[in-house]
This record gives C-alpha cells, sequence and structure tokens, in this order.
C-alpha cells in the first residue's frame, strides 16, 4: 500500500462540492477538514461576500495565502480550497506543498446548475462572469496531480474515487492533471 500523503487539497471552482466531497474525504480517511472559506470567514468575522464588498477581493486574496502557508505543515488534513485559490501562484505553492491536489471538474452545466446569482457568491453575478472565471481558472487548476469528474456524481462517490486513487499511489502518477481514471 502507498503512504499516503499528509494532506489532500481539492481545488476546483465554485459549486464543483470541494467542501463536500472534503468532508466525506475527511470521513472515510479519519482526518480532519478545513474549508479555507470558512476559516476565513470565522477569522475575519464577515462573509466571503462582506470581506469583497468591504475589504476587496485583493485582501480576501492574501488571507487565502496566509491560511495556506499556515497550513502546509499540517498532517492529516483535507483542504477544501477557495475557487480561486489555486489560480494564485503563492498561494499554489503553499496548497502544494507536500500535499495531494486534486480538481474537482465539473462541467459548465453542472457549475451553472449549482451556483446561484444571488450575491452569495461575489464573483458569480451573472452566466458570463461564471463562465469567463471558469475559463481562465481551468489552466491553474490543471496543474493540480489528480484530476476527478465530480460532474452529476455523489460527494460520496466523488471522495471513495479520490481515496482509492490515493491509496494505490496514484496521487502523483500523473502530474500534468489529467485524468486518472
Amino acid at each position: 500500500m502507498a503512504e499516503l500523503p499528509p494532506r489532500v487539497v481539492l481545488v476546483g471552482f465554485m459549486g464543483s462540492g470541494k467542501t463536500t466531497v472534503g468532508d466525506s474525504l475527511a470521513r472515510q480517511l479519519g482526518w480532519t477538514l478545513v474549508d479555507m472559506d470558512a476559516r476565513i470567514e470565522e477569522e475575519t468575522g464577515l462573509s466571503v461576500a462582506e470581506i469583497f464588498r468591504r475589504r476587496g477581493e485583493a485582501f480576501f486574496r492574501e488571507q487565502e495565502t496566509r491560511l495556506a502557508v499556515a497550513l502546509r505543515d499540517r498532517e492529516r488534513l483535507v483542504v477544501a480550497a477557495g475557487g480561486g485559490a489555486f489560480a494564485t501562484q503563492a498561494t499554489r505553492d503553499a496548497l502544494r506543498a507536500g500535499a495531494a491536489t486534486v480538481w474537482l471538474r465539473c462541467d459548465a452545466e453542472t457549475i451553472l446548475s449549482r451556483v446561484p446569482l444571488d450575491g452569495s457568491r461575489p464573483l458569480a453575478s451573472s452566466r458570463e462572469t461564471i463562465l469567463r472565471l471558469l475559463a481562465e481558472r481551468e489552466p491553474s487548476y490543471r496543474l493540480a496531480d489528480l484530476t476527478v469528474d465530480a460532474s452529476g456524481r455523489s460527494p460520496e462517490a466523488v471522495a471513495r474515487e479520490i481515496a482509492d486513487c490515493l491509496f494505490a499511489g496514484r496521487a502523483a502518477a500523473d502530474p500534468g492533471g489529467r485524468p486518472n481514471r
């Protein structure tokens, strides 16, 4: 059996299921889940939408980088990264350090069906904006060690596939982020 990495970091666009899959994966592994957006909300006392309104996106990205650095030496941790975290080089570098990174890839239709345009997600103001951001961020997501299709699948099935790949030692088998299955 392959040795598990000290951390598994889930990356992907908003609505891809990082938090839900992360919760299931953490339970399967007996590890702790850290949802980066939720942790930043706890630390600042503001919702992500409020942070964007009051402090701006740059402040939020700084908080993501700071948190990613703080988490990089932790073990037995599943990290649900924010949708834009992996698109920022310094944050991506901290998240990747010693961890297995997994892109939860979803097709555009799935993303659009899951992400409300109600202001709860500050960068999801319209379908056009969502599609543009998705296209801009996909090259960063492709840098993940493993790609798992999360479209139309249960969080438990996605988490099970990730765990199976990790136990099989396949998480580092494809550094280009292409699908392993």
